[in-house]
């Protein structure tokens, strides 16, 4: 048999899945980033307000993956602007003309498909495109807070986070799902949870001593649903995994200098509190960074309620018999209803799993 090129192999072994990279070791000439129409990264600017619908790009019927994204993108900016007669409207998109007039005399226009091997594109807006401008596909880096506003949030956004689909087309609206459950957990989140701290400290008569702590949470964090449609304004990749930046509304409440209510813990005379998950070097069930996110802010919001009130019970004994034994068991018991605004993301990894921290603003 012939050598074989020098290839890394990693696995990761998550509960029912297994997954494996390959990666060459082999040195290869820099890659040209690809390029790709702005609007497919930053659909909303100062000056245009507008809607990626996506879908398969081969399709049964003729022309059909086209309809589907237009039609799609059109279902996007009806429901935004909280239009009616949405099935009347679908029905006017046809696959040769760039544009409709819906019923309220306002007309939509649709880009040229951007097609992947795997997607088709189509973006509608309420302002003609006249030329198509071309970006650099945009990586998420957070350690430099890349694009701002991994970092810097606004009262009413919030980051929709999704790997590859089954469907690869589905990777924009799974986004969009999974910000409206973490939107549910800002907006408003029922902490019901039991904590229990147990300390112990021992020593013999050979002066050797051992100390250890343990700390277990029982108990759920429940999400308020949230049914306003969410505004997807920008996004990046980190890998495979899409990052979305999504609008709730237009009320805007920017926050600068994330490094000051990092260190301080205090903003505007609220609370900053750190909710991370992963560090223990647990994975999420899904292997997904979107379930790791979630499970961080709940973390968080789990903190943010120990602020407004906690139930504190605490037994300790002592033994003094040829040593010396300490033992002190604490229960929490938390209840209460918060919410919180997301501040910043941040994203380590430890022996190739994911770290994952983000920093909550106390609500209203």
């Amino acid at each position: 048999m012939p050598p074989l090129n020098r290839f890394a192999l990693s696995c990761l072994l998550p509960i029912a899945l297994i997954g494996c990279q390959v990666t060459s070791s082999v040195n290869k000439e820099p890659i040209e980033p690809e390029k790709v129409p702005c609007w497919l990264q930053t659909p909303v600017t100062a000056d245009r307000i507008g809607f990626i619908g996506t879908a398969a790009p081969l399709s049964a019927t003729q022309y059909g993956s086209l309809l589907a994204s237009r039609q799609r993108a059109l279902a996007s900016l009806i429901n935004h602007y909280g239009l009616p007669q949405i099935d009347l409207e679908l029905s006017k998109v046809t696959h040769s003309a760039s544009n409709v007039t819906l019923n309220n005399g306002q007309k939509v226009y649709f880009s040229e498909p951007y097609i992947t091997p795997d997607t088709l594109y189509s973006y509608a807006s309420t302002s003609e495109l006249t030329s198509v401008a071309q970006c650099q596909t945009m990586q998420c880096n957070f350690s430099k807070c890349e694009p701002s506003w991994l970092c810097q949030k606004n009262q009413s956004s919030v980051i929709g986070v999704s790997y590859y689909t089954a469907l690869a087309h589905q990777q924009i609206p799974m986004s969009a799902q999974n910000a409206k459950t973490l939107a549910g957990y800002l907006n408003q989140a029922q902490v019901n949870v039991k904590e229990q701290l147990r300390e112990s400290y021992r020593t013999d008569e050979q002066s050797e001593a051992k100390y250890a702590i343990n700390l277990s949470r029982q108990g759920d964090v429940s999400a308020q649903q949230v049914e306003q449609p969410l505004l997807m304004t920008s996004s990046c990749s980190y890998g495979s995994t899409l990052f979305v930046n999504y609008q709730a509304s237009a009320q805007e409440r920017a926050l600068s200098n994330p490094i000051n209510w990092r260190v301080n813990q205090e903003f505007e005379g609220k609370s900053v509190v750190l909710g991370n998950f992963g560090e223990d070097g647990t994975i999420a069930p899904d292997n997904l960074l979107s379930s790791a996110i979630k499970y961080a802010i709940r973390d968080a919001l789990v903190e943010l309620a120990k602020i407004k009130g906690i139930e504190i019970s605490s037994q300790s004994t002592l033994v003094q018999n040829n040593g010396r034994y300490f033992l002190n068991h604490t229960h929490y018991t938390v209840q209460q209803t918060v919410s919180g605004q997301l501040l910043d993301i941040q994203i380590d990894y430890k022996d190739g799993l994911p770290n994952i921290y983000v920093w909550l603003l106390e609500g209203n």
